[in-house]
């Protein structure tokens, strides 16, 4: 092939190091490595500090001049092309005529300072000293026409392959999110397998944009992070209309962890679980629980109980999808597809209340908005205590294991102090303009609206909130529960051998156990552990391991952290001081009507107990006239028979 100078005479024979990069498809750091080693051939002028590389055009290979030609000819301009140029072409050009008619012969300092009193006094017409440069070059060598914007001339033009593109599409459309970089270059070794000319491979820019513009973002993001981050980002908001929800009508419960580390009993670093009930319009918060310990159905029950009795019964309720909100004898379950038959027959609590369910949908924090008040605990409380680790590994400051390993973290009991008296005088009481509270706070609207209160007795209620066991048959020994290592007992247990129960056990205290029929939900009496309960509340968290100290800073370092000494510790309880004072208001009390009062199986439950203790704890069932089948007697000689027959008759 000939040199390129001798096929056109107007055509440059040097090439920048830009544009010899962005034909070559190299970085300038290699362009610069194959020049010194005598790769092509190429001359270097110094501008300032900088040394510029120049690539002589004849020393490309002839695929490569053949692509330059290419991209000359689409670039060149006839003699008319200023005058057919569109208007949005000649504006660039009139533009950079002037600037470059201000600026002649100026070069390095003097014409950085003459593109900072430019842009000044231009902010419509701004340039920068590297445009300017470029455009001396095409004016230079194009004339005005070299001045001319080029934009969209390639407009609805790719440089990909459509097989490579499938190839690459396939690659990097998979949930996982593996990176463009990785998936360009699977794709690049794919075309050398395949035999196809990679010296003008397209970059990974071009792959992306055109993935972009023939698919939708949306779609994108579900192939590469999932359904339930789709649902996040991208579903529809469904607003809820709160007009027809009265407070106090409808209840919102999930679990959290505290991301602030506690010092449990035994003195190992723990980071605690709260299990809330929250009103649903008002965000108040009703019943809670904060301990140490996973979470489970025992919570559940046990803050249900606490919301009841200080604010009645709900007649909704909006719980989590997991199988301790699930557990039969609390929600009564959730249907599945196969349907499994089961000896049991009890009524979970809710249904026996006339508290109608609603399962939170999967990976979906619109349909439970209290986990909004657990990031509002986050970002009020948790991230401003010591021993605060993060809500996820990027978040975690380096301060918590030296504040672990030095004991500057609070006993649980006294956290737990706090964060009750958090709750009470800072969660429910700060406003919020949200479209429910309208700059009211949680107590403020839960007291305006809460007018009609849902009770039933303490004793029933707190039946209610009792575990439901598995079915048991009555042994002769009583009933035993192997999984606890415990045998109930009763007196009356003894004229119902093989009976098929069920228990109702007090989550705190499995000694004693309500028993009732399986078949028909019929209290029949209360037993009593007869041998040693095992350890029911032994759920320790295991201990957190670290690493050993930070190694030593650079200087830099320390010299932060001198400015960090210099600030002031401010406690945790001295915060909540701050927001207490802020969110204080002296609110009227409270006096909602009782409308209701229940009568459940649970009542009527309770009533016979005290019946049977009156009785002294005896089932009257035991004297109850049994039918029994009356044995036919067996005669030897007829005779005998005649004489039993007249016998009886007389």
């Amino acid at each position: 092939m000939k040199p390129i100078n001798e096929i056109n005479e107007n055509i440059p024979q040097w090439l920048n190091e830009e544009e010899a990069c962005c034909i070559l498809n190299i970085k300038p750091k290699t362009l610069r490595q194959k020049c010194s080693k005598g790769e092509f051939c190429f001359k270097i002028e110094q501008s300032g500090t900088k040394h510029l590389y120049y690539i002589n055009v004849s020393s490309l290979t002839d695929n490569i001049q053949k692509e330059y030609l290419k991209k000359f000819k689409d670039f060149r301009y006839n003699q008319d092309s200023y005058s057919d140029a569109p208007v949005w072409a000649k504006v660039q050009a009139d533009k950079y005529i002037n600037i470059l008619n201000a600026c002649e012969n100026l070069t390095g300092k003097s014409l950085i300072d003459f593109v900072a009193k430019w842009n000044c006094c231009n902010p419509c017409f701004q340039t920068s000293y590297s445009s300017i440069r470029k455009m001396r070059q095409r004016y230079k060598e194009f004339g005005l026409n070299g001045l001319l914007a080029q934009y969209g001339k390639r407009a609805g033009e790719t440089i990909v392959d459509d097989k490579l593109y499938e190839y690459f599409k396939n690659l990097y459309l998979k949930e996982g999110a593996p990176s463009l970089y990785s998936c360009w270059e699977q794709t690049k070794g794919y075309a050398l397998r395949e035999n196809f000319d990679i010296k003008m491979f397209p970059s990974h820019h071009s792959f992306r944009r055109r993935l972009e513009k023939e698919i939708p973002k949306q779609a994108i993001y579900l192939a590469r992070y999932g359904q339930s981050a789709w649902n996040r980002k991208y579903s529809n908001y469904i607003e809820r209309d709160y007009s027809n929800i009265t407070c106090g009508k409808v209840w919102v419960s999930d679990h959290a962890q505290i991301d602030i580390a506690c010092l449990n009993e035994t003195g190992d670093a723990v980071f605690p679980w709260v299990t809330a009930w929250r009103d649903f319009k008002s965000s108040k918060w009703l019943g809670w629980l904060l301990q140490t310990g996973h979470p489970n159905s025992d919570h559940i029950f046990q803050t249900f109980y606490y919301a009841a009795r200080a604010f009645g019964l709900p007649s909704d309720v909006i719980i989590d999808n997991g199988k301790d909100y699930r557990c039969r004898d609390f929600a009564g379950g959730r249907k599945r597809i196969t349907i499994e038959t089961d000896e049991v027959k009890t009524t979970s609590m809710l249904a026996e209340l006339n508290i109608k369910v609603h399962f939170a949908q999967p990976y979906n924090g619109q349909t439970k908005p209290i986990e909004r008040d657990f990031l509002k605990i986050k970002e009020l409380l948790s991230k401003h205590a010591v021993g605060y680790r993060g809500g996820n590994i990027l978040e975690r400051p380096e301060k918590l294991k030296e504040e672990i390993k030095r004991g500057k973290i609070m006993p649980f009991n006294e956290f737990k102090e706090l964060f009750d008296d958090f709750v009470i005088n800072i969660l429910n009481k700060k406003p919020s303009q949200g479209k429910n509270l309208k700059g009211l706070c949680p107590d403020e609207l839960f007291n305006q609206e809460f007018t009609e209160k849902i009770i039933t007795s303490k004793d029933a209620l707190k039946l209610f909130c009792m575990r439901t066991s598995r079915i048991f048959r009555i042994g002769r020994n009583g009933i035993r529960d192997n999984e606890l290592g415990i045998t109930y007992w009763a007196d009356w247990m003894s004229a119902r051998t093989d009976l098929k129960v069920y228990l109702r056990r007090d989550i705190q205290n499995y000694k004693e156990a309500w028993v009732f029929r399986a078949d028909n939900d019929e209290f029949i009496g209360n037993v009593s552990a007869m041998s040693a309960v095992a350890a029911l509340d032994a759920d320790i968290v295991s201990k957190q391991e670290f690493k050993e100290a930070m190694s030593a800073k650079k200087r830099n370092l320390k010299v932060a952290k001198e400015f960090i000494k210099r600030t002031q510790d401010i406690s945790l309880n001295e915060q909540c001081a701050n927001y207490k004072a802020l969110y204080q208001k002296d609110l009227p009390a409270t006096n909602p009507k009782i409308s209701k009062i229940a009568n459940t199986n649970m009542d009527r439950a309770i009533q016979k107990s005290k019946l049977m203790a009156e009785m002294n704890n005896f089932d009257l069932s035991v004297f109850e006239q049994r039918n029994k089948t009356q044995e036919e007697r067996l005669f030897l000689f007829e005779t005998d028979c005649v004489l039993d027959k007249e016998s009886k008759g007389a």
